[in-house]
């Protein structure tokens, strides 16, 4: 490289860094992105206080059974073990601070390499543009921007990496072959779906074969046998385990399948036998495989390409389901598909690069499969796809000069085409972070207001509580607000959740929540009001029944039904826990939005489950007995506790959750109030008026109400 192109790449890479620390400026003390994100903080900090030992379960998810943690941990350790080597290390906020960045810095590494396919493909002009189009693409950022601790950085690196080294290896040279085998297994220690993208090493050793078969020259298979053979000694001592086990066998079933195909190459080649035979028996050796393995497989496909998280992971859904399809997003992949077809003639045409064109070529058609499959692969396209854009863009000047009528149509029209995708950048480099500072202030207040568990950093012991909330939440309770959860980002708990929130029976939500030993539930407005498909989806509901939704003159309007308003989520988030016996409210955070159903409701509240006092007393049985309590909340937002009862042979009980005397910083303006009602003539009887105390609450203790102090005259 001369010092011209040096100089070129180093503003690519600097170029790369500028645009993912950029959230960096304006973030303040929220600097993480997302959800699986504040996991991976647990799992860093964890490592680099007990390194070189990481945390393989925890008692603080899936309460209170706790899991078994399966993600591979090469990540984690290597932010822990960068910790420990980048002074000064001062404490937890270093660790984290190091977390932060360390996405970005893999981001700028990554546009080297992509640089260096490129220039491995095709030339240094290809190259150059190549890594200067990855610096600025917006689908890249999205995964190596700062505050994104996720091992997805690291992933799509290593990936671009092992595809760099097997392009060296086609040029010779064992050592190339030895390092590709030790990113394969890099890989494998990094994230447990790295069998999907070394689908790429039998894809292309299988058209390999045909190719040589229809020359009739042999290729040689022993560097990429090497590699295979590399990875597998170094997977092979952890390759029972749970998280390694797939890519340990995948890798193992690789390795059969390119020596198969090296043997019936040869043999095909010594008995002048045609092509069509390799293919032919691969085939068969796929038939065997899938057999035996069908159900696995058939999950797989439906998992990755079927749409089978369709309404319950957003970035799990295909890429098309429920996202707008005319966006720059589109018109990026429509250039990435011009750019294939222009690699794919390319490769036909042979000469000294086509095997390591067709190895690229097998890499953008898996990206592109796996991005149409789930939304979230686009991480993946957008390495790959610099280098086609690239090849598009020089092809085009080419065409443009050869055709000099065309050239300012053709100029202008490949200029929208490249820019429209990155007005997308600003958008995604200013987006804020999925936890907002009323979360963050609810968590705190959870960490700081309610009892401590025990456990938190050795959590291999089953705490003393747990708290109910939506899976999407579970992580940063976790980590911010330092309490078990039933359910979390790993899904575990999820249909418990979905059952609890949308139970129509409070008695149904309670044993739900005695069965995981919760004590407190955590709602927040979107439930309702935006992830309530996700809800229902889990438990296979109709959204339909719960809420309205249409558009009118370009507004949209949400309608809940009377279904939705049966739930415990409703009852808990929009009535603040009238009609119910176990449910107290306890904190609210200070954003409200609304009005919803007339009134505005809070972003998030958080909840306790307690015993309730049991009011219990003597009414005709014409009668309906009705306890009252006014209260506010913890901001002063004045609200007001209804719940009643309706006598049977001549007495009535009703449990209340609240107490007189306030808690949490929930207070009560004056006792509560029992008023009788006469259905017949809808008048009003006696009323009496009683204090409950905290411990009434606490204890389930009975209060018996004798004659009423004052009466009130029928309206």
């Amino acid at each position: 490289m001369n010092r011209r192109d040096a100089a070129l790449l180093a503003i690519a890479v600097v170029l790369s860094l500028a645009i993912r620390l950029a959230p960096a400026l304006y973030r303040g003390d929220i600097i993480f992105d997302g959800y699986d994100e504040y996991y991976h903080l647990r799992r860093i900090l964890y490592t680099f206080h007990h390194f070189p030992h990481t945390l393989w379960f925890d008692s603080y998810i899936n309460y209170p059974h706790g899991l078994e943690i399966t993600w591979p941990p090469l990540f984690d350790i290597v932010v822990a073990a960068l910790a420990h080597t980048v002074p000064p290390v001062i404490g937890d906020g270093s660790v984290e601070t190091l977390a932060a960045v360390i996405s970005p810095i893999l981001g700028g590494i990554l546009v080297v390499v992509v640089y260096a396919i490129a220039r491995e493909v095709s030339d240094e002009r290809t190259a150059l543009i190549s890594a200067f189009l990855l610096a600025v693409c917006p689908y890249s950022v999205i995964r190596t921007s700062f505050g994104s601790p996720d091992h997805h950085s690291l992933e799509v690196l290593l990936f671009s990496t092992i595809v760099l080294l097997l392009l060296y290896t086609l040029r010779g040279g064992y050592i190339w072959s030895i390092c590709a085998g030790i990113a394969v297994a890099a890989l494998a220690y990094t994230w447990a779906g790295a069998p999907i993208y070394l689908l790429i090493i039998p894809s292309f050793a299988v058209l390999r074969a045909i190719l040589s078969l229809q020359d009739g020259s042999a290729f040689d298979y022993r560097p990429l046998l090497l590699s295979l053979g590399v990875a597998s000694a170094l997977v092979f001592p952890s390759g029972f385990s749970s998280w390694l086990y797939i890519s340990f066998i995948a890798i193992i079933i690789i390795t059969a399948i390119v020596l198969v195909t090296a043997i019936t190459e040869q043999l095909a080649l010594r008995k002048d036998l045609p092509w069509i035979v390799l293919p032919a028996s691969l085939i068969a050796l796929a038939m065997i495989i899938i057999f035996v393995n069908y159900s696995r497989l058939q999950s797989a496909m439906v998992y990755l390409v079927g749409g089978g998280m369709t309404g319950k992971i957003a970035e799990a859904e295909p890429l098309f389901v429920n996202t707008d399809p005319f966006t720059p997003l589109t018109l990026w992949l429509l250039l990435y598909i011009l750019g294939a077809v222009i690699l794919l003639y390319e490769t036909k045409a042979g000469g000294l690069k086509r095997d390591a064109r067709l190895l690229l070529l097998i890499w953008a058609a898996l990206a592109l499969v796996l991005t149409i499959g789930q939304k979230r692969f686009i991480y993946v396209s957008s390495t790959v796809g610099p280098i086609l854009m690239a090849l598009l863009l020089l092809r085009a000047t080419v065409w443009m000069r050869s055709y000099p009528s065309h050239r300012f149509i053709a100029g202008v029209a490949l200029a929208i085409m490249i820019i429209t995708p990155l007005t997308d950048l600003p958008g995604i480099v200013s987006s804020e972070p999925a936890i907002t500072q009323d979360w963050v202030e609810s968590l705190e207040w959870l960490r700081n207001s309610t009892p401590q568990t025990s456990y938190f950093e050795e959590p291999f012991q089953v705490p003393e509580y747990g708290v109910m909330c939506w899976w999407d939440y579970g992580n940063w309770i976790v980590y911010l607000g330092k309490r078990p959860v039933v359910a979390n980002n790993f899904q575990t708990g999820v249909v418990e959740g979905s059952r609890f929130f949308l139970s129509e029976n409070e008695e149904a939500a309670v044993r739900i929540l005695n069965e995981r030993r919760a004590r407190y539930v955590i709602t927040d407005l979107t439930m309702i009001y935006g992830k309530l498909q996700a809800i229902c989806s889990w438990l296979g509901e109709d959204p339909s029944t719960y809420q309205m939704i249409y558009t009118k003159d370009g507004m949209v309007t949400v309608h809940n039904l009377e279904r939705l308003n049966r739930t415990v989520l409703a009852g808990l988030h929009l009535d603040d826990c009238s009609y119910m016996e176990h449910f107290r409210l306890i904190h609210e955070s200070r954003s409200f939005a609304g009005p919803y159903g007339g009134k505005q409701a809070s972003m998030i509240k958080i909840f306790e489950y307690v015993p309730g006092a049991v009011i219990r007393g003597s009414a005709k049985d014409d009668r309906i007995v009705v306890a009252v309590l006014n209260l506010s909340s913890n901001l002063g937002r004045p609200f007001q506790y209804v719940n009643y009862a309706v006598p049977r042979n001549g007495s009535y009980e009703i449990r209340v959750p609240y107490s007189t005397e306030g808690a949490y910083g929930i207070k009560a303006s004056g006792p509560y109030q029992i008023v009788e009602i006469s259905p017949a003539t809808d008048g009003w009887g006696d009323v009496a008026f009683v204090n409950i105390t905290e411990k009434d609450v606490l204890e389930g203790r009975i209060l018996e109400l004798g004659t009423p102090v004052s009466a009130v005259p029928e309206p």
